[in-house]
């Protein structure tokens, strides 16, 4: 493999040059519909998927165990109530985390399609869209539920047979081969999931298939091309280790510098308004007023930081398509450049 090109390598520059194509000159409108985006779409795998799966550590507000027969005949009586509120709040959340989870995967084929055609739109690439980002979810919630139910049916069947049943040396071998199955299994889904949203996602903007259509077309490239892949998972990890670097830095300087201006207009209004900070706490109106401010300082530091959140989105996954268009031609997202690169035309 003398004089051998490693696209993951190669790619770190062309995703500048495509960043840079993309996102400049700024747009403000065009800009405004990126952040929108690059809240909900996250970089190096990330997935909304996780939101539903949160429901199973809702508090539990039924009473305790009864201590005496009073208490005893009061339990019929409210635990019915209380079980159809905590089912209420579950399905509200689950409800949620599927809405914001599908909204997210949507944005995401929308921030592909943007790449493609070099124009920021949202209505009607989400429109085109909705239908292969339910079928995204659907798949992803399909691996996750089919890594999971094998974990969950073995602590089942270990809680219905009890600890006490089993020997001190099958149970640590037990825990040590659970343990290896868990690494292993979680690699695995972490490198399907990773490869759905880096690769298949924007073959499925090209040739405008499914999930699994995608994955026909992705997988012989991968089989053909091992050691790039393997290069791509060691370069992307750096350089998401290096973004993630200087992110911190960037963003301790932003919410520093706007919280110290929080912190000062705080101080303006305590001593101003109230006279002191014990005055302004023994007040609702200074508790109101002192919680306003730090609000606005949080949303204010937010939307300063979000230029970096879009810049990063960008790139990383230009570098990402950029990788995928190096492995094989046939998987063109970026549009050819032409001699008006540098022109680009106000989405709508």
């Amino acid at each position: 493999m003398t004089g051998m090109s490693w696209h993951a390598i190669e790619s770190v520059d062309d995703a500048i040059d495509a960043t840079r194509s993309f996102l400049f000159p700024v747009e403000v409108r065009e800009w405004l519909k990126l952040a929108l985006i690059a809240i909900f779409v996250g970089v190096g795998g990330g997935s909304g998927i996780s939101t539903v799966t949160n429901v199973a550590n809702l508090p539990s507000s039924l009473p305790p165990e009864a201590t005496d027969n009073g208490a005893a005949e009061q339990l019929p009586e409210t635990l019915p109530v209380e079980l159809w509120v905590v089912g209420v709040v579950a399905v509200f959340v689950v409800l949620v985390g599927l809405a914001l989870t599908i909204l997210a995967e949507t944005l995401r084929f929308v921030f592909y399609d943007a790449l493609r055609t070099q124009a920021v739109r949202l209505r009607e690439p989400a429109r085109r869209r909705f239908g292969q980002a339910v079928r995204l979810f659907g798949f992803k919630l399909v691996v996750w539920i089919a890594f999971v139910t094998p974990f969950v049916v073995a602590g089942t069947a270990l809680w219905a047979v009890g600890l006490d049943a089993i020997s001190d040396t099958w149970l640590l071998a037990g825990l040590i081969v659970g343990a290896g199955t868990a690494v292993a299994a979680f690699i695995v889904y972490s490198l399907i999931i990773r490869g759905t949203d880096e690769f298949v996602v924007p073959l499925m903007v090209v040739s405008d298939c499914g999930v699994r259509e995608g994955w026909r077309q992705f997988w012989p490239v991968v089989r053909s091309q091992p050691a790039q892949f393997v290069v791509y998972i060691v370069v992307h990890f750096l350089l998401l280790l290096a973004i993630g670097i200087g992110q911190s830095i960037i963003g301790a300087l932003v919410f520093g510098i706007v919280g110290t201006v929080g912190a000062l207009v705080g101080l303006a209004v305590v001593f101003g308004m109230f006279g002191g900070l014990n005055a302004a706490v023994a007040s609702t109106a200074g508790i109101v007023a002192l919680g306003a401010v730090v609000l606005v300082t949080l949303l204010v530091a937010f939307v300063v930081y979000l230029p970096v959140s879009i810049l990063v989105l960008s790139y990383v996954i230009s570098y990402e398509v950029s990788v995928l268009e190096s492995a094989d031609d046939e998987f063109q997202l970026f549009p050819e450049p032409t001699e008006n690169d540098t022109e680009s035309t106000p989405a709508i």
